[in-house]
């Protein structure tokens, strides 16, 4: 029987053992670090996903519902007793001059909105980081046949809720949809764009947040002052209001206008998640109206900006008399 040599056989040396256990420790090192790092990039990916997708969504909402702003369903026309005709499809264009419930298009610069009521705010009342409101309305339109009451589908107020047409027998100018946008602020103190609107079931103005995260909502308008169609100039609600000689001609003011210019900020969720940059200096709707500028704190957000221009559809003048 052969016997196994014995000198030949040896364990680690504890340098071998050291140099192991310190190789070792540095790839578990390498991979945690990756996989910790794999975490904060995919988080990191989320919230910016999460900042565009409220500002895309934000965005589809607020220009589908200007669009709508002054449309008129073709209902029947109706006479007076006194023999007067009132043509349906202007029923949107014979209000008083100075009544702002009158009004398609009409919002307020910096200003905080009551979540309940049809106020659209007033002037620098402090609205979030400077918002402005906007409230826009337009007559909704009813399915063919029927008693007129059930809506078609094609016009929705700023919760997406279908708009029956004017009524029939009388169309008038509070058959019209109500949709208002402003930011607020939730109950955890995050901002949030909210859409104020007419609950039928209710009969009251209710406020539902559209898009999280929004924390600025600035518009300014297409002044058409000599009625060619053609803007001279861009306007901010206060601007526009100012350019009335009285009180009763503000209305007349406002039908000036032949399009909007809507800026928005979104910012993610968390803080501490970005490097922390020196105050950075944000246009909304654009380095053209450095008025505008929103200086946000340093405090590890991702914020991002979206700006875009809708042309209004309908008129927004009064009618010739």
């Amino acid at each position: 029987m052969t016997v196994p040599d014995r000198g030949r056989q040896r364990g680690m040396t504890l340098v071998e053992l050291l140099v192991a256990m310190a190789v070792g420790l540095l790839v578990v090192l390498a991979a945690t670090a990756t996989f910790v790092g794999s975490r904060q990039l995919f988080a990191a990916n989320a919230e910016a996903q999460g900042v565009e997708d409220s500002l895309r969504f934000a965005a589809f909402v607020v220009r589908g519902v200007v669009r709508q702003a002054g449309y008129s369903d073709y209902a029947p026309d109706h006479a007076e007793a006194d023999g007067s005709v009132v043509i349906a499809s202007s029923a949107n264009l014979s209000a008083p001059a100075d009544d702002p419930s009158g009004l398609d298009i009409v919002g307020a610069s910096n200003a905080r909105v009551a979540a309940t009521g049809e106020s659209h705010g007033t002037h620098n009342s402090k609205g979030v980081n400077g918002s402005d409101s906007l409230r826009v309305r337009f007559f909704g339109r009813s399915r063919a046949g029927g008693d007129g009451t059930a809506p078609d589908g094609t016009m929705v107020d700023c919760m997406g809720i279908a708009q029956p047409g004017p009524s029939a027998a009388r169309p008038a100018l509070a058959d019209r949809a109500w949709s208002f946008f402003h930011v607020a602020e939730a109950a955890d103190k995050e901002p949030e764009l909210y859409c104020k609107y007419h609950s039928e079931t209710q009969d009251t103005f209710r406020s539902e947040a559209l898009a999280r995260g929004i924390e600025v909502f600035k518009v300014v308008y297409a002044y058409d002052g000599n009625g060619d169609g053609v803007p001279e100039r861009w306007l901010d609600a206060a601007q526009l209001e100012a350019q009335a000689g009285s009180a009763a001609a503000i209305g007349s003011e406002w039908r000036k206008v032949v399009g909007l210019r809507i800026g928005m900020v979104a910012r993610s969720a968390r803080n501490n998640s970005w490097p922390r940059l020196q105050r950075e200096t944000l246009y909304p709707l654009g380095t053209d109206f450095s008025g505008a500028s929103f200086k946000p704190p340093a405090d590890g957000r991702l914020r991002r900006t979206s700006t875009f221009t809708v042309m209004l559809r309908n008129a927004m003048k009064e009618p010739a008399r």
